[in-house]
């Protein structure tokens, strides 16, 4: 999943403001001017700068996607557009005299270069973050395709030796289990070619799948999805959820020889996405198995590379027995 278009823009605002504080702090140290004068010409020539570069890289370039050479275009660009432009500004603004006549040309040579050179260091610094940001996300949709391509096949395959059995005794379960599956796979297949999903239809996804499984284990099986209609827009990674219950179906619930229940849940704190997993299976106390953690562990990589710090993935102890799990990520809509 991509970074929302300007989610990372005020940190970026923040690292130019904190440049431009410290530019204004050499040239009063340097001798020009007071400090108040160098950080409203700094902060002026510094933000009109960073516009000049940011904006049309977002507006002209996917994520990813922009070359050093574009960059080097950029910033010789943003260079005079930034010095010129901000110097009016910041003249307009402190009601100093700006034209040709009030800065020599070495001067003038001098603070484009800077301008340039600032402004080209800070674009390749962003620059090499976003490739390394874009190669993580690619990175965990990849391991999704691969972890998809291993559990899949089963469920595919446990499900159509259980069709095979309810066509001769039961037509009409098998009918639904059928329907149940067409809408699951295509749900699948429509999730596998997106970078993002509502919650709607990650919910809808997961409905398929339980419906499934609630025919497969009848009674054994009992599940809720609670999702709010008014986040119901609300975007993540496609298939984000399904590890999680995956997980629940066959490590806690299906190994009970009463089975449970299973709850996904949506709510939203702020401005954080809460999901909630749980389920009353043989939670914490039941035997590892040789995939035991391989959807969480994956789960928690597509988070990281989708969301880095700002989500978060917390697993405890269901009350009455079994396990809860708790994502939080930022609220996208």
């Amino acid at each position: 999943m991509s970074v929302p278009f300007y989610a990372d823009v005020p940190r970026r605002v923040l690292v130019t403001v904190a440049l431009c504080v410290l530019i204004a702090l050499a040239l009063t140290a340097y001798g020009s001017e007071q400090f108040g004068t160098n950080l409203v010409y700094s902060l002026c020539i510094g933000l009109l700068t960073y516009a000049t570069i940011d904006l049309p890289r977002r507006w002209l370039w996917r994520p990813g996607s922009l070359t050093s050479t574009a960059i080097l275009g950029l910033a010789l660009l943003a260079a005079p557009v930034g010095w010129f432009g901000g110097s009016l500004i910041a003249s307009l603004l402190l009601g100093t005299p700006w034209g040709p006549g009030s800065i020599s040309l070495n001067s003038m040579l001098g603070f484009l270069a800077l301008t340039a050179g600032v402004g080209l260091g800070c674009t390749f610094f962003f620059w090499t973050r976003e490739r390394l940001a874009c190669s993580e996300r690619d990175a965990a949709e990849a391991r999704l395709k691969l972890l998809q391509a291993q559990i899949e096949p089963h469920f595919l395959f446990n499900t159509l030796a259980n069709l095979q059995a309810l066509i001769v005794s039961d037509p009409q379960r098998a009918q639904a289990m059928l329907g149940h599956l067409d809408g699951y796979l295509r749900a699948t297949l429509a999730s596998a070619r997106d970078a993002n999903c509502t919650l709607a239809e990650e919910f809808a996804l997961l409905r398929g799948y339980l419906e499934i499984l609630a025919i497969r284990m009848g009674p054994r099986l009992a599940y809720a999805l609670d999702l709010p209609e008014a986040l119901a827009k609300a975007k993540l990674p496609p298939m984000l959820l399904q590890p999680l219950v995956e997980n629940a179906i066959k490590h806690g619930l299906e190994p009970k020889v009463d089975g449970g229940r299973l709850r996904v849940a949506a709510s939203s704190e702020g401005r954080q996405l809460v999901l909630v997993v749980e389920d009353s299976g043989l939670g914490f106390g039941a035997a590892p198995t040789a995939d035991t953690g391989v959807g969480l562990a994956h789960v928690k990589a597509r988070l990281a590379a989708a969301y880095g710090n700002d989500a978060g993935i917390e697993i405890g102890a269901n009350e009455g027995g079994g396990v809860r799990i708790t994502l939080r990520l930022p609220l996208q809509t």
